[in-house]
């Protein structure tokens, strides 16, 4: 499945570094646009955020029939998008799409966020038909606003936690967690535990990953994993 909407942070490019989920079950304690789950499409999904525009935008996506999508208008240049006759969180979901891998929904269309070089993907018919065309993948999905201590233990899931980094974690709106206490909770958890981070955290055990593309530059990656398995083929 291909991204519904642009998010800083996603891992959707690189979601088959991570490994793929060990069942049928995903559940991501820091959704944001769920770029793992949208790579591997299981057959279910929990999303938790404490963000209510995220929260907004899946619960809009999760609802919307593909003609509603379609039917969203474009903006033009200098256009904000509270003068649109949606609801608000098609507002915040167009938002997000005026300014790719931003961790808040924009208000206005600038021209720079109407560049179509390098084949990149704006707000437009295009960007309209690829979340209309993968709507129907998400309608058994579930998002809950709160943080990951909502999410339920369950022993057959596969837990993907990707919480703010350090530095570029100041990023986002909602970006107060304790790491210490989350460390503990990935710890105690059933099932298949995935947790990412940049080099240098040190809440887990993170060993190296990889060196990755991002908005800002490069990420130099890490991963925590309870799978001895997987961190050994990897």
């Amino acid at each position: 499945m291909q991204p519904l909407w642009p998010y800083y942070g996603s891992k959707w490019r690189d979601a088959k570094r991570y490994g793929a989920p060990s069942g049928d079950l995903v559940i991501e304690p820091f959704a944001g646009s769920a770029g793992y789950s949208t790579f591997y499409a299981p057959k279910r999904v929990m999303l938790f955020d404490v963000d209510p525009y995220v929260v907004g935008v899946w619960r809009y996506l999760i609802s919307a029939s593909a003609a509603e999508i379609l039917a969203l208008p474009d903006l033009e240049v200098g256009q904000n998008v509270d003068t649109l006759h949606v609801p608000q969180e098609a507002r915040w979901l167009i938002g997000f799409w005026l300014n790719r891998g931003s961790s808040s929904p924009k208000k206005t269309k600038t021209a720079y966020s109407a560049r179509t070089d390098r084949q990149q993907l704006v707000w437009s018919q295009r960007a309209r038909e690829r979340i209309a065309a993968n709507i129907e993948s998400v309608r058994h999905w579930t998002i809950t606003e709160g943080d990951y201590r909502n999410a339920p233990e369950e022993p057959t899931a596969t837990y993907y936690v990707d919480p703010p980094y350090g530095d570029k974690g100041k990023y986002y709106r909602c970006r107060d967690v304790d790491l210490v206490a989350l460390g503990e909770w990935c710890r105690s958890l059933p099932g298949h535990i995935i947790a990412c981070e940049q080099e240098g955290a040190t809440w887990l055990p993170f060993r190296p990953l990889a060196s990755i593309k991002s908005s800002k530059g490069r990420s130099s990656e890490a991963i925590w994993t309870n799978e001895p398995e997987m961190s050994a083929s990897q």
